[in-house]
């Protein structure tokens, strides 16, 4: 490769050649990514991540230790990864083998709603996935604490395995409800169960002992969690507090998860309910970006 060779012709300074020849270069080692990636079943969009993960060696390292694809491509099929790797030689208890399995078992959790798992639990699965002794396991989950790809949480007699983001997450949400709920209260109405009262009989309804409780304890208190099934009367304790709230001209804000979420709730109280998303004003977030922690 010469690209300075590209000086000679008329138009294109030195300078320019040179960035040719980089992005030439660049774009030269991609395609070659891709063309190695597409035996692990991974496409050619994900290339470029690969690429900027690992560099020109991105090929060596992956021939290497083929787990690494596990961590850099989001999706990617482990077991199809796990197959290829001992097709090429790596060792059945090959720390990295272990580790990538540890992590897969935690995000196949977290695909089903859990953010961490018991360690017990975990053990036994990647046993079984793998084919490995339990021994190997341990000592990889202590390697992957250590390197904080993984928090193992002791709560009384029992272990608890995250994937670092996930604990990271979870905390931020705690330290975020603590802080909440440890600031003024400038919500608070005096004689509140008396608003209360007055607003069953403008709704016209009979409140049980648990909702008034629960509209009770939201004046009480700044971060305050009801829950209960399809019918327990949830959404008849929402329309009760939208209305004390606004007779007291208290700004109200509704918001839910999904948008279905959100409209279902507009439904049954009368008011705009918007998604979380729409009500901070987030946008789209790129996968590559909600992988960083």
């Amino acid at each position: 490769m010469h690209p300075e060779r590209l000086a000679e012709v008329k138009g294109i300074t030195k300078e320019r050649a040179t960035e040719i020849g980089e992005e030439f270069n660049e774009k030269w080692e991609v395609w070659q990514i891709v063309s190695f990636l597409e035996g692990f079943g991974i496409g050619a969009n994900h290339a470029k991540k690969v690429y900027d993960a690992l560099g020109k060696e991105a090929v060596p390292k992956i021939a290497e230790n083929p787990y690494i694809l596990v961590d850099i491509v989001y999706g990617v099929d482990f077991n199809k990864i796990d197959k290829i790797a001992l097709q090429i030689g790596i060792a059945q208890d090959h720390d990295a083998r272990i580790r990538s399995g540890i992590k897969y078992a935690l995000l196949v959790a977290s695909y089903n709603g859990n953010t961490c798992v018991m360690q017990e639990n975990l053990i036994e699965y990647v046993e079984q996935i793998l084919e490995v002794g339990q021994e190997n396991i341990k000592d990889n989950l202590i390697s992957l604490n250590v390197l904080e790809e993984i928090v193992i949480e002791k709560r009384e007699k029992e272990d608890w395995v995250y994937l670092y983001p996930l604990y990271k997450a979870e905390k931020n949400i705690s330290d975020r409800l603590n802080l909440l709920d440890n600031c003024e209260n400038v919500k608070y109405i005096k004689k509140f169960e008396k608003e209360i009262k007055a607003q069953e009989k403008s709704i016209g309804i009979e409140l049980s002992e648990k909702q008034f409780e629960a509209i009770a304890r939201v004046n009480e208190n700044n971060v305050s969690i009801i829950t209960g099934g399809p019918g327990t009367g949830k959404t008849t304790i929402i329309k009760c507090l939208i209305e004390i709230f606004k007779a007291h001209k208290q700004k109200i804000v509704l918001c839910a998860p999904t948008g279905r979420a959100a409209k279902r709730m507009t439904e049954t109280t009368g008011e705009e309910a918007k998604t979380i998303h729409r009500l901070l004003e987030i946008g789209k977030i790129e996968d590559d970006k909600l992988r960083k922690h």
